[in-house]
C-alpha cells in the first residue's frame, strides 16, 4: 500500500470494512432520486392529457391496463403517484443518509484514532522532526478529512442527480435528451480545468494552517520567555505574517471558487434558455429535420424542469463538491504519511518480550551521533566507544560537563534513540532484539522537567498502573517522599494539580514523577537530571529518595549536581561522548582528575582558595 493513492489508503483502510453501509444508504438515496423525478413527469403528461388535451393519457413504464379511462381516475392517478413519490423519496432519503452518515462518522471515528495511536507509537525521533506539525495534523487535518467524505456523499447524490434526470430525458424524449446532453459535458470539461487550478492551491492553504498552528503554539507555550523578554510585539508580528501567509492562500482559493461559481451559473441558465428556444421552436414548425420524435409543451415544461436538476447538480459538483473533495485530499497528503508510519513502527516492535529478573544493564562500545538536521544535536553530544556495566542492584551516576552525553546515554537505554553501532544488554539480552514495549515495562525514566497531566494527585501517580489502588498511591508517594505535602494540599490525593502540573512546585512536580515511576515497580530506574530545578531542602530529600529506591533495584543518576550521586556505588564520568574516569566518588577525588576539580568548584574549594591567594596578596602588600 506504500504507492497507493492517500484517499485510496484511507478508503481501503478504513471505509472498506463499511462498505456494505455505505452501498446500502448510496442505493436508498439514488432510489429516493429516481423518484424525486416522478412529479415532474406526472405533471408533464397531466398537463398534456388533462389540461390540453393533446395526447392520450400515459405513463412511461406503466402498462395502459392499469390507468383509467376517465379523467376523474387520471386525476385521481396523477395526486396518487404524486404523494406517493414525495413519501417514498422522504423515506429513502432519510434514511439512505443516515446509513451513509454513521458509516462516515464511524470511519473518520477509527482514522482519528488510528492517527492519534500510530503518533504515540512513533519514535521521538520521529516526534522531534515532526512535531511542529504534528498537532494541526491531529486537530485540524483530520477534521477536514470529513470534507472528503461529505464530498463523496454530495458527489453521489449530485451525480444520482444527473443520472436520474438524464435517464427519465431519455425515457421521454431521447432525441432532446442528446441534445441537452452536450451542456453538462461543457461544465464537466470546465470543472476538470478548475480542479487542476484549486488543487495547489488548498495544498497551499493546509501546509499555512499548519504553520500557523505551530507559530501560535510556540508563543503561547513560550510566554513566560516571550513577556519577561518584552517580545510580544515581535511575536504578535510573527504570528501576523504567519496569518497572512494564510490569508492570502485562502483568498487564492476563495478567488477562485467565486470565479467558477458565476461561471457555472451563467452555463445553467444558458441551458434552460437554450432548451426553450429549442423546444419552443420544435413545437411550433412540428419536429425538425434531423429528429424523429415529436415534442409537446408538457414534455418541454417536464424537460425544463428536469434541466434545473441537470445543471443545478453539475454545477455543485464543479463548485461545492470538488471544493470539498480538493479540501479533503489536501489532509489526506498530510494524514496518511503518519498512519503509513504504523506498519514501520509495528515491524521495529515485533522482536520478543525481555525476561527481566536482576536489572543487571551492559554498554557494549557504544557509539551514537545525531546527525545533521537533529533537533537534540545541539544540546546532547555524540557518543563514542562507551563500555560500562551495571550489576543488578547499583547506583550508578553519571556526571560530566553540559554537552557530554550524559542525557543521550540513558536515552539509549530506553530506546528513545538507537546507537549507531554497540549494543547494550539488559539481564544479557540485546535490547535491540526485544520489543520496546517490554523494555519500557523494566525501565522507568524521570526527566528534568516532568510532566503532570490535568488532573488530580491521586490521577497522575496511578498513572503508572491502571489497577493501582489508593493505598498503591500513597504507599508509592511515601516512598518518593511526597506524601508529607501531598497531605497538606486542600483535598489531599484528589487536588487539582492544573495544566501540566502549574499548582505545584517544581520539587513537588519532581516527587510525584518519582512516585508514578515507583508505582510502576521496573527494575531500573533512570533518573534524567531529576534535581536539576529544585531547591537545596528539595535537593537532599530527592537524594534520600535516591538512596531508598537504589537499595532493591538498578538505578542510573544522571546528574549535574554532584552532591546527588555521591552515595553512588558507581560514578562514570563523560567528557564529549567518552567515559574519561570511573570509580567511587572517594576515589574520583583522590585520583585528582576532572571529577575532582567540578567536585571542588561546586563544594565552594575552588573559591575558598581563591579567597585565601587574595587575602595572602593583600597581607604581602599592606606588609
Amino acid at each position: 500500500m506504500s504507492t497507493t493513492s492517500p484517499v485510496r489508503y484511507l478508503l481501503h483502510r478504513f471505509a472498506r470494512r463499511r462498505g456494505r453501509q455505505f452501498v446500502g444508504g448510496t442505493v436508498l438515496v439514488v432510489l429516493a432520486l429516481a423518484l424525486q423525478r416522478v412529479p415532474a413527469l406526472v405533471i408533464g403528461v397531466a398537463l398534456d392529457s388533462l389540461l390540453l388535451e393533446s395526447r392520450a393519457f400515459t405513463l412511461p413504464l406503466v402498462p395502459d391496463a392499469w390507468i383509467p379511462t376517465d379523467t376523474a381516475g387520471q386525476a385521481t392517478l396523477v395526486v396518487a403517484s404524486l404523494v406517493v413519490a414525495v413519501g417514498g423519496e422522504s423515506l429513502c432519503r432519510w434514511y439512505g443518509v443516515l446509513i451513509y452518515e454513521r458509516a462516515n462518522l464511524e470511519t473518520l471515528h477509527d482514522i482519528r484514532t488510528a492517527a492519534f495511536e500510530t503518533a504515540t507509537a512513533l519514535p521521538l525521533s520521529a516526534h522531534q522532526a515532526a512535531d511542529r506539525d504534528l498537532l494541526s495534523v491531529l486537530n485540524d487535518d483530520v477534521d477536514n478529512l470529513e470534507d472528503l467524505f461529505d464530498g463523496g456523499r454530495a458527489a453521489v447524490q449530485y451525480g444520482g442527480d444527473l443520472v436520474t434526470a438524464f435517464a427519465f430525458m431519455l425515457l421521454l424524449n431521447w432525441n432532446l435528451a442528446v441534445v441537452m446532453a452536450l451542456l453538462p459535458i461543457v461544465v464537466a470539461i470546465t470543472a476538470r480545468y478548475y480542479a487542476g487550478l484549486l488543487e495547489p492551491r488548498y495544498d497551499a492553504v493546509r501546509a499555512n494552517v499548519g504553520r500557523l498552528n505551530a507559530r501560535l503554539r510556540d508563543a503561547i507555550e513560550g510566554i513566560r520567555t516571550v513577556k519577561s523578554l518584552v517580545r510580544e510585539d515581535r511575536e504578535a508580528e510573527r504570528v501576523g505574517h504567519a496569518s497572512g501567509e494564510y490569508k492570502a492562500a485562502a483568498w487564492s482559493a476563495l478567488k477562485l471558487r467565486a470565479i467558477y461559481n458565476r461561471v457555472s451559473w451563467l452555463l445553467a441558465v444558458a441551458g434552460v434558455w437554450f432548451l426553450f428556444g429549442v423546444g419552443s421552436y420544435w413545437i411550433l414548425t412540428d419536429t425538425p429535420a434531423v429528429f424523429t420524435q415529436s415534442l409537446t409543451a408538457g414534455t418541454l415544461l417536464t424537460f425544463i424542469m428536469y434541466t434545473f436538476s441537470l445543471m443545478e447538480p453539475t454545477r455543485k459538483l464543479a463548485v461545492e463538491v470538488l471544493d470539498r473533495i480538493e479540501s479533503g485530499q489536501a489532509s489526506s497528503r498530510r494524514v496518511v504519511p503518519l498512519l503509513r508510519h504504523d506498519a514501520a513502527t509495528a515491524r521495529n516492535d515485533d522482536g520478543p518480550p525481555l525476561s527481566v529478573t536482576d536489572g543487571g544493564v551492559e554498554y557494549d562500545a557504544v557509539t551514537f551521533d545525531y546527525g545533521e538536521g537533529d533537533d537534540d544535536s545541539d544540546d546532547e553530544s555524540t557518543l563514542t566507544e562507551v563500555s560500562l556495566t551495571a550489576e543488578a542492584g547499583d547506583f550508578v551516576g553519571i556526571v560530566g560537563h553540559s554537552g557530554a552525553g550524559k542525557s543521550t546515554l540513558v536515552k539509549l537505554l530506553l530506546r528513545f534513540q538507537e546507537p549507531d553501532t554497540g549494543e547494550i544488554r539488559l539481564d544479557g539480552q540485546p535490547i535491540a532484539d526485544h520489543s520496546v514495549h517490554s523494555l519500557r515495562e523494566h525501565v522507568g525514566y524521570v526527566g528534568q522537567d516532568p510532566f503532570l497531566f490535568p488532573g488530580t494527585v491521586h490521577e497522575n501517580v496511578a498513572y503508572a498502573r491502571s489497577d493501582a489502588t489508593r493505598s498503591d498511591v500513597v504507599d508509592a508517594a511515601k516512598r518518593a517522599s511526597a506524601h508529607e505535602f501531598v497531605a497538606e494540599l486542600p483535598d489531599g490525593y484528589d487536588t487539582e494539580v492544573g495544566e501540566r502540573g502549574t499548582t505545584l512546585s517544581g520539587g513537588q512536580r519532581q516527587r510525584l514523577a518519582i512516585a508514578r515511576a515507583l508505582l510502576a515497580d521496573p527494575e531500573i530506574l533512570v533518573f534524567d537530571e531529576a534535581t536539576s530545578h529544585v531547591d537545596t531542602e528539595t535537593e537532599a530529600e530527592i537524594q534520600r529518595t535516591l538512596r531508598d529506591v537504589a537499595a532493591d533495584r538498578t538505578v542510573f543518576a544522571v546528574a549535574h549536581r554532584l552532591s546527588t550521586v555521591r552515595q553512588a556505588d558507581r560514578i562514570v564520568v563523560l567528557d564529549d561522548g567518552r567515559v574519561t574516569e570511573r570509580g567511587t566518588h572517594a576515589e574520583l577525588v583522590e585520583q585528582d582528575g576532572s571529577y575532582a576539580g567540578l567536585w571542588a568548584v561546586q563544594t565552594g574549594a575552588v573559591a575558598a582558595a581563591a579567597h585565601e591567594t587574595t587575602d595572602a596578596a593583600e597581607t604581602e602588600v599592606r606588609g
